[in-house]
């Protein structure tokens, strides 16, 4: 394949540049906590990347930039391999001795909106943990999302790169320029995110703990909590913040473009919405019903509210937690794992299958038992009163079978760490799914795997990135196909 390398500087240093405008919040953070050497590795850091990025948009001049869909997926991986390296510098150079792996793990994990850590969150400096947040931030809606309201100010491209970034499921109602469309998928963000911020700000929280957790909650990245912070995630109001702007992140945006236009009816009748916010209803009941009559909780209001924070937590692919649901008893656990692999809407911040492609899959399971019945019968798949094309049912099929089978050699690699069964399997579920939780005696905790050797931190890395970038912008690269120019090998 023949790499655009101009594209490839081009579009790395302006995610440099971003990097850096957004570590200097950071600094200023650090000045007020007086953290000088947090302060002295994100200042640092922030002015090589301003001046990198600014020398490379400025001095170098390209001209006009046509990518192939090949060059797109290629570009996709890189930059989000890059924007965690240079996410993970302040982290190492901050004078706490990490190691950089370690450090790259909490950079993969915060660009990717896993949320999970190797290290203690008591052990990182406040200004730190300000910048892993805004890494939250930045890739809960996508680098390169951010990044296609801009291209073509530096005469590149971006329908193709937005395909390569969130392949799949591609929706009619967002047909505008890729450009406006990026801008109103940030608008729409960052205006989330301000109203997320004021709520809490107005309630118990201080504007530090009120800033991280609105960058990890609205990107559905989790929470990030210090013990010295810990009581404020157990008053009624903040979790009530938090599940509600966890589900708003986790809808489709293009109920947002809906709403602007006015057009209300089409809300109700957004069968993925419908079905979404069914799903958290009624797992929310039957964990509650589990929780009562096993005897977990003595009352079935508390049982409700825990239910619903954990539901939410799961299906958005947050990770939060706000009690100790390992201890509940095994039918409502099997129940949030579940959730878990559905993940939220397409076109939003949760990870995971997403919920269309899984209704679209009971679909054709449904029809594949009644095919079985009436063999001659010829009935499509329908969805939302319209019928799914074949292209749209393979494409969902093959992604399926893909996502298990990337889940599996997880697995595999995993083991050889020889942690239990439970441990190894839903860890890597859970940072594949970006959801950065876990079960067995090493992650109790919550969201910790510290307990995991340096390659089996590269391999969870490996799982997060690619299930941040739907796996194909990844997995495409070791195909013989793609570095072959135009041959396709059969199949």
């Amino acid at each position: 394949m023949r790499v655009n390398f101009k594209s490839i500087i081009k579009i790395l240093g302006i995610i440099t540049f971003i990097e850096g405008i957004f570590m200097l919040p950071c600094v200023v953070a650090a000045l007020h906590f007086e953290e000088w050497k947090a302060g002295g590795a994100l200042f640092v850091s922030a002015i090589v990347c301003v001046s990198i990025g600014f020398v490379i948009l400025t001095q170098l001049k390209f001209d006009k930039i046509k990518l192939k869909l090949r060059e797109c997926f290629f570009i996709a991986c890189v930059s989000w391999l890059f924007a965690s390296v240079i996410g993970a510098i302040p982290l190492y150079c901050c004078g706490e001795g990490f190691p950089f792996i370690a450090c790259y793990f909490e950079s993969v994990a915060g660009f990717s909106t896993t949320g999970c850590s190797v290290l203690s969150a008591d052990d990182i400096p406040k200004a730190l943990i300000m910048w892993r947040a805004l890494c939250h931030w930045l890739g809960g809606m996508g680098i390169l999302v951010l990044l296609i309201s801009v291209f073509p100010l530096w005469g590149i491209n971006s329908q193709t790169v937005a395909i390569a970034e969130t392949p799949g499921m591609q929706n009619e109602k967002l047909a505008a320029k890729s450009s406006d469309t990026g801008k109103f998928l940030w608008i729409s963000y960052t205006a989330l995110s301000v109203t997320e911020f004021i709520l809490l700000v107005i309630g118990p929280m201080d504007w530090f703990n009120a800033l991280i957790t609105t960058c990890s909650s609205i990107s559905t990245a989790g929470l990030i909590i210090t013990s010295a912070d810990s009581w404020m995630y157990e008053l009624a109001y903040v979790r009530a913040i938090v599940v509600a702007f966890s589900i708003l992140s986790s809808l489709n945006f293009v109920v947002y473009f809906m709403a602007i236009r006015g057009k209300w009816s089409d809300i109700l009748r957004n069968i993925e919405t419908r079905v979404f916010l069914g799903i958290i209803a009624a797992a929310t009941v039957f964990i509650a019903l589990v929780l009562r009559i096993s005897g977990t909780y003595a009352s079935l209001w508390q049982a409700l509210k825990d239910a619903l924070c954990q539901v939410v937590s799961f299906i958005s692919t947050s990770g939060f937690y706000v009690c100790d649901y390992y201890s509940w008893p095994a039918l409502a656990v099997s129940v949030l794992f579940m959730l878990l692999l559905v993940g939220g809407c397409s076109f939003s911040t949760s990870g995971s299958l997403k919920v269309i492609r899984v209704a679209i899959l009971f679909k054709m399971i449904r029809r594949g038992f009644l095919k079985q019945i009436h063999p001659r019968m010829v009935k499509a798949v329908m969805l939302g009163g319209k019928p799914v094309s074949a292209a749209t049912a393979s494409a969902v099929t093959t992604h399926v079978l893909l996502y298990f089978g990337i889940l599996a050699l997880g697995c595999i690699l995993l083991s050889f760490n020889n942690l239990d069964m439970e441990t190894t399997v839903t860890s890597a579920l859970g940072l594949f799914t970006n959801t950065g939780v876990s079960l067995g005696g090493g992650v109790e905790n919550f969201g910790y795997f510290g307990m995991f050797s340096p390659f089996s931190q590269l391999v969870l890395c490996f799982l997060m990135v690619a299930g941040r970038l739907e796996m194909y912008a990844i997995v495409i690269l070791f195909t013989k196909s793609f570095w072959k120019h135009n041959k396709a090998n059969a199949i």
